[in-house]
Parts: C-alpha cells; structure tokens; sequence
C-alpha cells in the first residue's frame, strides 16, 4: 500500500473504531484539505437564482424519520433511511414515499414507526394518505424502497427492504396496497436488506427483484467501539460483521417469485452492499447489475443472457479505487456523463476517501476518471450518501447531486474538521468536468442536515427534475427545481408491452441537431431510495430533435421523427406515440 492509501486509512477513525488516533501531521493534512474543500465550494456560478427552492412546508410534507438511536449505538440506528416518487395511483402526477425505522431493544415507542405516502393533490400541494392506502408498516426495521410494476398492471408496485424482514406491498390500482410479502415470496427474513432494484434479467417480460445486503448483525452481539469515556461511544465500523450475499428473486408470472441468488451466480463474494443499481453497461440489450459495497470491493455482475451472471469486478476495474483500496461505497449511480453513448459509474464515500468516477471505456472495462473529470478532493470532509446525475440546467450534459451527512453523531469529537450534519452538494458538468456550484443552490439546499436517501422526480412535471430527501432521524425535505425549465428539454415516459411494462433496461437515443443524447430506464440507483423513470433530456445546446429512438429490451428497435420540445411524450412499445396526461402543475 503507498504511502497516500496509509495515511488514508489512519484518517478513517471510523475504521478504527475501537482506538481514536491523534496525530499532529493528521491535523496538518486536514487543514491542508479543508482549504482545499472550502476553495472549491467557493466557486463561483453564472445562475442567476437559487437553483433549489425548499417547498416542503408549503408543499404539505410532514415527516419526521424516527432511527430509535441510543446509547447502545445499535448500527442501524444510523443508515437510513430512503424515499421515492411514485405515481401510485396513475393521474400523471408524482406521489412521494418515505420509508421509517422501526423498534430496537433501546426504542419501543407506543405507537410503532410509521412509513408515509403523500399523493400529489395538483396544486403543488401533498396530502398525506398513509392510512387509507396501508402501507404504514413495515416487517422489519424500514431501509430503503424500490418501485416496479412487478405484475404489468399498470400500478407501482412498492418493495420496502429492512433489517431482519423486508415488506413487498402490491398496488391493487384502487388507490389501495396489499401486504403480499408471504404469498409472493420475497420475505428476505433475517437479512439486513438495505437498497433494492427492479430489472428483467432474462428479458420474460416480468420484472425480477435484486436486493442489496449489508452485514451480519443482531441486536445481541451489539459490541462497544470507541473511547470507554462519556461522549465517546461511537458505532462500529462495518470490519466487525461479517459480509452478506445479496438476494436475487425471479418473477414466476403469476405474483410469486422464486429466490435463485446461487443459480444466477451473485453467490461469489460476500459483500457489504449498500447501494445497487441495474443498467445495460454494454449495450447487449442485457441489464447487467452493480453493488456498491461498504469497506469491501464492489461487485459488478455482467448478464450472460442464459439466466446467470458473471463477477467481472476485477477485470472492470470497478472494485477498488484507482490506488487499490476498498472504499465506503453507500450511495451509487450510472449515467453517460460524457455523451458517448456508455453508461459511467458514480459512487459516494465516507470523509477522507474520494467519490469515485468510473468511466464506461467499452468491452466492460472502466477507468477511474475522478481526478481527470475534476470532482477530486471536493467532498474530501464530507460522508456522501444518496446520489443521482441529472440535468438541472437542461444544457444536455449530466451533472451531479449528492447528499451528504456522516455516520457518527459525536464524530466532531474526534476530528474537529468533520460535522455529524453536513450540506448537499451540486456539481456542473462543463463538456465532460464538473465544476462544483453548491453556493448556487440556495441557502435551504446547504442547510446541514444527516442525508440519507434521494430521489428525483418532475413532481409539477415543468420539465426540470426536484429533488425529495430522507435524513436520518430529521424531517424530510421537498425542493423545488426553478431554473432547470428556463431552457429546452424533453421528456420521456415509455410503456413496455411485450418488455417489461416500465421498460426498465430500454435504452434511448435523442438525436437532435447538435448531436445525439443518450439514456437508458435503469433500476435502484441512489441511496435507498427510488426515482422518477421517466427520462428527461436538456435540449439547450443541441437545437431541434430530429428523432427519437427507443430500442426495448424484448429486442424492438423503434423511432419518433420531428418531435416537439418542452413536453413529455409516451412512447409505447410497437404503438409509437400515445396521447397520455401530463398536468402541469400551477
């Protein structure tokens, strides 16, 4: 190990969390990278206004996500948890979710913690139907949410993973949600789940279920990490539990899933998974999948297209960072943040350690462009979580966001430079580098907070991606996009038929008169949390669009010709373009 990585490792107090280590020269370099952080953030930005507009209160949205801490310092007190936007009940407007805790040995509450759905009333406004619609409880300790049509009936279907029991609700399209975890199958009892992701991995037309596993970890064999002095107890890093495989189910057609983790090959590695998401990194019409795993290497599985994967990890060069040192994966996401037409890995670390860019170079190989891509040292004191690319601008070229917030809520008592509550961070991709223009957002965006989950989503469907976040034992927060319509986009609803009804591993191309665009329906992505699949494009610096071409995964390649911009189109699978409601929201 060089010498970069050692001292990498002694910053880590986390990691060693049984012996606090003070250093003078530790001290020397943090001071060194905090003017490195603060010079950063200081950049200036040529938005004229605040990007993000916090709209949570006037918007309805009252949730306060309970962790049940305590001095025990029970590990999952501190990783969730996620939130979705979901249009559960098919009006063309965005829902929100958020997923709660739940009871610990410490936490016993009279009245158990509650997950909560808010339906969008058009307005701008949310009313909360939590009660009426019964996806209130959760089996286990709430994580994070994945939503999928599993049944292609038309209706969003909800899976909630946790600790020691996940929860799968099925949409009866009624503005109702059945608890059908027993009877489907997907129980996942005594796994600590954390992310999952909704995919059709051999392409039936039914999408199938990968679930995202952390630690081994009971409540008994809690340990003591830390200084033995009042203040000091902290949680344990994850190198004193065991790894878990993940879990991956089979959608049998008919409601019931059959796990088949050891038949499809995800049995090679026991990671700590915490974030996952289900992409077709090669182009092969395949959707292939990628765990970001917590102080261990990665996994990436490639789809054989025979019903079993592949750990091509090593040979990708996506296991480890560019120096070879696992890194805290949490938060993951893939996007073509170049404009090639490959999708690019992107994953969120604990402080002291880099996020890590890795670029699609073809043939299943990346390369590690966190340093040529400029995002670098930027976030070097920050814990980043949930994390999406997207076009806030609407320029055509994918940015960054990323939640931040660290895992130990006395963490300033060891390192005087790292905050427990930390700001979110927005970056600008220029042509390929990104530029980092947090002081832009707006004062409610930077406000400290310990960020968990995020999702995106057009809730007022303006053409610009919001943003919903999860903080861990905070309220959530909605923010409002109010610059991203200032310029020209389009976006992109598709209705698979003989694929999978979300489309998910669909793959489209917008060629306009400036260049082509590229994206595909991805599953999971983020932090415990789940997003708008609908796509959306910028359009700003590209001109008029010429086509749109949309190759499904049941192997149908179809295109739009002349299409209009700064609207949503619905293209269904052999039907093209289809009239399909899409209220503005005033």
């Amino acid at each position: 190990m060089n010498a970069g990585a050692s001292l990498g490792m002694r910053l880590r107090v986390w990691q060693r969390c049984t012996v606090p280590i003070v250093l003078s020269s530790v001290t020397h370099i943090a001071a060194f990278l905090v003017g490195e952080a603060t010079s950063a953030e200081s950049m200036p930005s040529d938005d004229p206004v605040a990007v993000f507009a916090d709209v949570t209160r006037e918007a309805g949205i009252r949730f306060h996500h309970q962790s049940g801490a305590s001095s025990e310092k029970y590990l999952v007190e501190t990783m969730g948890s996620g939130c979705a936007f979901v249009d559960f009940d098919g009006d063309g407007l965005l829902d929100l979710f958020f997923v709660n805790g739940g009871p610990t040995p410490r936490h016993s509450p009279v009245k158990r913690p509650e997950n909560a759905l808010f339906r969008s009333k058009g307005d701008g406004k949310f009313s909360d139907v939590t009660a009426r619609t019964g996806v209130g409880a959760n089996r286990g300790y709430g994580m994070g949410v994945a939503v999928g049509d599993f049944d292609n009936d038309g209706f969003h279907d909800l899976y909630i993973p946790g600790f020691k029991g996940s929860t799968m609700y099925r949409n009866d399209g009624k503005g109702h949600f059945v608890d059908v975890t027993r009877e489907s199958g997907t129980g996942n009892d005594g796994k600590w789940a954390t992310s999952a992701a909704w995919l059709d991995y051999d392409n039936d037309g039914f999408l199938d279920l990968v679930v995202a596993s952390y630690v081994e970890y009971d409540y008994a064999a809690n340990i003591y990490c830390g200084k033995r002095e009042a203040g000091y107890r902290m949680y344990c890093h994850p190198q004193h539990y065991p790894g878990s495989y993940p879990t991956l189910f089979h959608n049998q057609g008919d409601g019931t899933f059959l796990e088949v983790t050891r038949q499809a090959g995800l049995d090679t590695y026991r990671g700590k998974g915490l974030g996952v998401v289900a992409a077709d990194f090669d182009n092969d019409n395949r959707v292939d999948i990628f765990f970001a795993n917590d102080s261990v290497r990665n996994l990436l599985f490639r789809n054989l297209g025979n019903g079993s994967f592949q750990d091509i990890t090593f040979s990708s060069g996506t296991g480890y960072s560019e120096d070879g040192v696992a890194e805290a994966g949490m938060g993951v996401d893939a996007s073509d943040f170049d404009n090639d037409g490959l999708l690019d890995i992107f994953l969120t670390h604990l402080d002291f350690e880099l996020n890590r860019l890795y670029r699609n170079e073809g043939n299943m190989t990346f390369s590690d462009a966190t340093l040529t891509s400029a995002l670098g040292r930027t976030a070097i004191l920050n814990s980043g979580f949930g994390t999406r690319f997207l076009d806030y601008d609407n320029d055509g070229w994918r940015d960054l966001l990323v939640v931040n917030g660290h895992v130990l809520d006395n963490v300033s008592v060891y390192r005087k430079n790292v905050m427990y509550a930390e700001s979110r961070m927005l970056y600008r991709n220029r042509l390929g580098r990104f530029e980092n223009v947090s002081q832009s957002t707006g004062s409610a965006f930077l406000r400290p907070r310990v960020g968990r989950g995020l999702a995106l989503g057009d809730y007022d469907n303006d053409g610009d991606l919001d943003v919903a976040v999860s903080n861990n034992n905070q309220a959530a927060e909605l923010f409002r996009n109010d610059v991203g319509n200032n310029k020209e986009w389009l976006g992109i609803r598709l209705i698979g038929v003989s694929s999978n009804r979300d489309a998910i591993g669909a793959r489209v191309t917008v060629i306009t008169e400036g260049g082509a665009l590229f994206d595909q329906v991805k599953g999971g992505g983020s932090y415990l949390s789940a997003s708008d699949l609908r796509l959306y494009f910028g359009l700003s610096n590209f001109g008029r669009v010429m086509r749109v071409v949309v190759e499904w995964p049941a192997g149908l390649r179809e295109s739009v010709l002349e299409v209009e911009a700064n609207r949503i189109l619905t293209i269904k699978e052999g039907s093209g373009l289809i009239d399909e409601g899409f209220p503005k929201v005033q």
